[in-house]
């Protein structure tokens, strides 16, 4: 009875101890053009032309752009990217924001309006950012051109070498004895072995109460292991 008894108690500390154990982490993906997110600003009016950077820091959509081409705020609304315009007239002209999403082979959707504005979007990795500077009396228009592809990068080979290994070589000088020198053999007496009288002998205790110190430990073991924005959004609907 007692035998089960710390059996079952040793499969229980067991169990939950490899019920506890953490789930292995999985590998994230590394991209091979652009390890993070495409950064595509389109410069209209102001002349310049379209230009991608890739934004290895990107918290938010306000971080991808300063990471990449830098940009000034005023009250919360990007007013200039990469220094332009020099005068920003937020009544004339303002910078449109944009996102699209990677594809699984690596193309790129459509450009998607921003619902959010830049310090309120976290963007995800892979996917593509868009800047393009227009008019505040026309219709918001995306950047005109779609981010690069972006395929999953391939796993490197390994580089390590084999290591040589080294075989021992026995000693080139062995030791030996003086010639002339007698080495003494000692024998060894044996041990005289005593037996003690059959009466002094005491059989050894069957009752439970010796195995309690074990079941109050496995007890206590297996009971531990239980133990701006929206003004982005408003411009977007107006096209």
């Amino acid at each position: 009875m007692i035998r089960r008894l710390l059996i079952s108690l040793a499969v229980a500390v067991l169990t939950l101890g490899w019920a506890g154990a953490a789930a292995p982490a999985q590998a994230e993906t590394t991209y091979a053009a652009c390890d993070g997110v495409w950064v595509v600003v389109d410069y209209g009016s102001l002349g310049g032309g379209t230009t991608t950077k890739c934004a290895t820091s990107y918290a938010t959509g306000t971080a991808a752009l300063k990471a990449t081409f830098g940009a000034s705020l005023e009250n919360g609304m990007v007013v200039k990217v990469a220094g332009k315009p020099s005068k920003p007239d937020v009544y004339k002209h303002y910078w449109s924001y944009w996102q699209a999403t990677r594809k699984a082979d690596g193309s790129y959707s459509g450009w998607s309006y921003a619902n959010l504005g830049p310090s309120a979007y976290h963007p995800k990795k892979g996917n593509a950012e868009g800047w393009h500077y227009v008019s505040i009396s026309g219709s918001a228009s995306a950047p005109g051109a779609k981010p690069p592809v972006n395929p999953v990068a391939k796993p490197k080979p390994s580089s390590a070498k084999p290591t040589a290994s080294t075989t021992a070589k026995p000693s080139a000088s062995p030791n030996k004895t003086p010639s002339g020198t007698a080495t003494p053999i000692v024998t060894p007496t044996p041990a005289e072995t005593v037996t003690p009288p059959a009466s002094s002998v005491e059989p050894p205790p069957t009752d439970a109460g010796s195995a309690l110190p074990l079941i109050v430990t496995a007890t206590v073991i297996a009971a531990g292991g239980a133990g701006a924005g929206a003004w982005w959004l408003w411009k977007g609907r107006t096209r």
